[in-house]
């Protein structure tokens, strides 16, 4: 909270609840729960206190998505009311649907979410020019363009009291300077939304705002709000308001705010780490769906808004059922006893089952396309990135890797003991790419123990000293109870190579690797017990193409984490890396302290390496968003600029965080990567 300043006039309260689609319940009783709970209480509690020609108003603010799937499902009879409360002014949307993990968003999607409240403002004759996100601590930059671009001019983040936020300073400008574009931005410090006294404005902003899914306030405990503005502003004028009316106040001192061209981050992005089969097929479903927009006139674009609609909430920050709330299990960590656990106790399968929902997420985008040619399509593109055991037919054994083998391209070596490339030589310019020191596509496993949590929870987590705050965020930040669990140690483990094969194609060579892991990865903890990794090398373009899949991993919620590396051969003093977040740029070294520097969502572009200004190399990542540069990094939150010299780290699983997150996987997966030169 900034101190207060005697300036004071007005003060703007918004009133507004915390969406999580789950966590409190199953996404499907929560949805309903604000449907026939929530927004109908909200309107009555509005025009009850209108009709009693109270002083204190309700206003109720909610993310545009909430409003436009009402308008779209509700009965006739509820529809017109909430219709004409909005018209009565007792109910505004936002400029955003709700709180995403930004980074997981194409800037195509991003926007599809901005659109709902641009066409509930058409409807409806208002202009929506603010946006909030709650919860998540950072977003990426990459949203300012498409924010100024749908008209937002101001935007509110307000964070958890247990997350350390971005050095940011409590109101400014976030500008992104390649398009000249910006958002004033109230950064709430601690709190979903609180009082800010804005310098140099006589009207303050104050939220009231309560926590996850509990709905709008009572009668009573509205007049309660004005009554505490009143004791810190006495004689100021205190008035239900709108986040859009605010942001035409703060364009008055727009001019006069500090501005932060940095890159903010997402200290929460690992959590996608935990469910690669979902954010696989939601990748490959986003990628289909530009590929429809991009027809001069699709021809189902009443299927492709409907197949938006369903797809646009992967991303949305909730996950499942709160952990703490719903499993409360601080014993079953290891594979054996989490294989009983799930078998015996119900809990373990409810917990489950509200992964399953969210993944249904995808099915029900698919369905939307029914009717259509698009079904098919996408059908296929879910079928086509299935893991499938390499069919060996026409490959011959690899007995010499010593050896150097031609391509179209490149000369190629392989390292003999993990798969990956340790030469990589391009025929037209006569550069080696790889090395012993700098290899490509090196699969590593690692776990993790307690003091790792302990280091993360000292460096990460505040307000550690308020019990209000701590008791729930040592159970969704660590893994009470798992070091009984045969006090799991920190490990990294690189594949080792059991067979190599190649088809000898003198045209296109393809290679093909098993590649296994110790015993121990996978019989006390959850390594994948089969590993297979292909490299194919187009005859095309100067590219290679790798197909990494993994059979037979084991369930298990001690804390584990699987990676994919590129380390290139470059110059350290003239290399630059840049993550593409949204179709836009962003380097690696511009993140701003305390936001999250070492791992990153990152868009289909994947990374590029610049050498003096000039692109040498792209690396693609189809299935995988997230990428650590310098080193491998989880549960490590520091200040220090990543190693870059050191290389791309994809995440291929976690599941180091909890909340309401997968807490385990066992499925068979495939990850596909190409090194675009």
């Amino acid at each position: 909270m900034l101190e207060l300043e005697p300036q004071v006039k007005e003060v703007d309260l918004i009133f507004k609840t915390h969406l999580d689609i789950g966590f409190t319940d199953y996404a499907r009783n929560v949805v309903n729960n604000y449907f026939t709970g929530f927004i109908p209480q909200a309107l009555k509690v509005s025009r009850q206190l209108r009709e009693e020609n109270r002083p204190e108003r309700f206003i109720w603010t909610t993310g545009s998505w909430l409003i436009y799937e009402f308008l779209e499902k509700a009965p006739p009879a509820r529809r017109a009311e909430l219709e004409a409360a909005i018209e009565a002014g007792d109910i505004r949307w936002h400029g955003l649907p709700f709180t995403t993990h930004s980074e997981l968003l194409d800037s195509s999607l991003f926007e599809f979410g901005l659109s709902l409240s641009q066409e509930l403002d058409r409807r409806f004759g208002k202009k929506t020019i603010a946006a909030k996100m709650t919860d998540v601590p950072g977003h990426t930059r990459s949203i300012v363009p498409l924010l100024a671009a749908a008209g937002i001019e101001f935007l509110h983040i307000g964070v958890n009291p247990a997350s350390t936020p971005p050095d940011v300073p409590p109101v400014f400008v976030w500008r992104d300077q390649l398009s000249h574009s910006d958002v004033i931005v109230i950064y709430q410090k601690g709190s979903y939304g609180d009082l800010t006294v804005v310098p140099g404005l006589d009207a303050a902003i104050a939220f009231a705002h309560t926590v996850d899914n509990l709905g709008p306030q009572s009668p009573d405990e509205i007049i309660h709000e004005y009554d505490k503005m009143r004791q810190k502003f006495p004689g100021a004028i205190l008035r239900a308001s709108t986040m859009d009316d605010y942001a035409l106040k703060l364009r008055t001192v727009k001019g006069s705010l500090p501005v932060i061209n940095a890159e903010l981050g997402d200290t929460w992005i690992h959590g996608a780490g935990s469910d690669p089969k979902k954010i696989a097929q939601y990748r490959e479903l986003a990628r289909l769906r530009r590929a429809w927009l991009a027809e001069a006139a699709p021809a189902s674009a009443a299927a492709i808004k409907s197949f938006s609609r369903s797809l646009m909430l992967v991303p949305e920050h909730t996950w499942g059922l709160d952990e703490k709330t719903y499993l409360a299990d601080t014993t079953n960590y290891a594979p054996a006893d989490l294989r009983v656990a799930r078998e015996t106790l119900p809990k373990f399968k409810k917990f489950e089952e509200s992964w399953d929902e969210q993944r249904a997420y995808i099915t029900e985008a698919v369905a939307a396309l029914e009717g259509t040619p698009l079904a098919g399509e996408a059908q296929a593109a879910l079928a086509k990135i299935e893991p499938q055991r390499p069919d060996l037919a026409g490959f011959e054994p690899i007995s010499d890797f010593t050896k150097v083998f031609e391509t179209t391209h490149f000369e190629v070596g392989f390292d003999g003991q993990t798969g990956a490339i340790n030469r990589l030589v391009r025929k037209d310019g006569g550069r080696n790419w790889a090395g012993s020191d700098n290899r490509m596509g090196l699969f590593q496993y690692e776990t993790f123990s307690a003091q790792d949590y302990k280091r993360f929870w000292d460096q990460y987590i505040i307000n550690k000293d308020d019990p209000n705050t701590s008791w729930w965020a040592i159970q969704d930040f660590t893994k009470p109870g798992m070091e009984k669990d045969g006090a799991p140690e920190h490990t990294r483990w690189e594949a080792s190579l059991v067979k190599g094969f190649w088809n000898a194609a003198p045209a296109e060579p393809r290679f093909l690797f098993e590649l296994t892991l110790p015993e121990a990865a996978f019989e006390k903890y959850g390594g994948p017990k089969e590993l297979w990794l292909g490299i194919t090398f187009p005859a095309d373009r100067p590219s290679v193409e790798f197909e990494l899949q993994w059979f037979g991993k084991p369930a298990t919620r001690l804390p584990e984490a699987a990676w994919f590396s590129f380390n290139p051969a470059a110059n350290p003093a003239l290399m630059d890396w840049e993550l593409e977040k949204m179709g836009r740029l962003v380097s690696p070294l511009e993140v701003i302290p305390d936001g999250n520097r070492h791992l990153h969502g990152v868009s289909d572009g994947g990374v590029f390496l610049f050498e003096e200004n000039a692109r040498l190399l792209q690396i693609q990542s189809l299935d995988a968003p997230l990428v650590a540069p310098g080193d491998p990094s989880l549960l490590d939150f520091n200040n220090e600029q990543p190693r870059l010299e050191h290389g791309m780290h994809f995440n291929l699983y976690n599941n180091v965080w909890g909340t309401n997150f997968a807490m385990w996987y066992d499925e068979d997966s495939r990850f596909r990567f190409s090194l675009n030169f």
